[in-house]
């Protein structure tokens, strides 16, 4: 994505994974409110810190700048116990050279993140016991006996953005700037499962245009993330869909991105 930082969208896909943590089914009231309410002066079961299995991923992007489109299909098979550099295995690609599947490669390989940091973007997350939670930020969209569909009310979303922006310390001075323009301009909702409130999707999308500097503007920004139960009891991203469009020195520019994760195999 030639015109948007990876590190913007990390920002904006890691804060509302920290919503909701399961913890043991309770006998007090069913309802989604009042689970959270229980859960967030509740300690949290931890989420780990590493990832104890390799994982087949299926990537789908196309990319377009102008008039220029290019289209990629690949399958990695993916082990994040291994240094930087030769974590991912390229069992097929149509197109290994592109610029967009290269950066994307870049993101994985990075030799500076962390095993703590890879973690933290393949797990789906859980709310810390001393989280503040207060019921009137939310609104229900529908609830059943089985899951429930919440959106935080305007602002809400924004305050757990922003606080997981400041804690990125990779940002630089004007990644930050940005991000904080975007943040302001998101919405999103979860769909939660009962009654452990486990996340089970969410979804995040840009309200209104962003200029991203004078000759450039983002205009749709939709993400989407569904999370699969791993063996060992705790949700992992399974899909994650993406669509980015804007404008830039007369010139739209856009990319839509599918990752499937499947085939979690314990690593010895």
């Amino acid at each position: 994505m030639k015109h948007l930082s990876p590190r913007l969208i990390a920002a904006l896909m890691a804060a509302p994974l920290t919503i909701a943590a399961p913890t043991q089914a309770q006998s007090q009231s069913n309802d989604i409110l009042s689970i959270l309410a229980r859960q967030s002066e509740t300690p949290a079961r931890a989420e780990p810190i590493t990832i104890d299995y390799s994982y087949t991923m299926n990537l789908d992007m196309t990319s377009f700048e102008g008039d220029k489109i290019s289209e990629v299909q690949a399958v990695l098979r993916v082990d994040p116990t291994q240094p930087g550099g030769s974590r991912a295995q390229v069992i097929s690609a149509n197109d290994p050279e592109n610029e967009s599947f290269v950066e994307f490669l870049k993101e994985i390989e990075d030799p500076e993140k962390t095993m703590a940091e890879q973690a933290d973007g393949f797990w789906c997350g859980v709310m810390d016991g001393d989280a503040e939670f207060n019921p009137d930020d939310f609104q229900v969209i529908s609830e059943t006996e089985t899951e429930a569909i919440i959106k935080p009310k305007p602002g809400t979303l924004t305050k757990f953005l922003m606080q997981s922006d400041s804690e990125d310390e990779e940002m630089g001075k004007q990644e930050r700037k940005m991000a904080k323009k975007l943040l302001k301009r998101i919405d999103g909702q979860m769909t939660l499962s009962k009654p452990q409130a486990e996340l089970r999707n969410f979804q995040v999308k840009m309200t209104e245009p962003m200029s991203m500097m004078l000759v450039a503007k983002l205009k749709v920004m939709d993400v989407e993330q569904d999370c699969a139960l791993a063996p060992n009891g705790f949700y992992h991203m399974s899909t994650m869909n993406m669509n980015v469009e804007g404008k830039a020195l007369g010139k739209k520019f856009g990319q839509k991105m599918d990752i499937r994760i499947t085939e979690l195999t314990p690593l010895p």
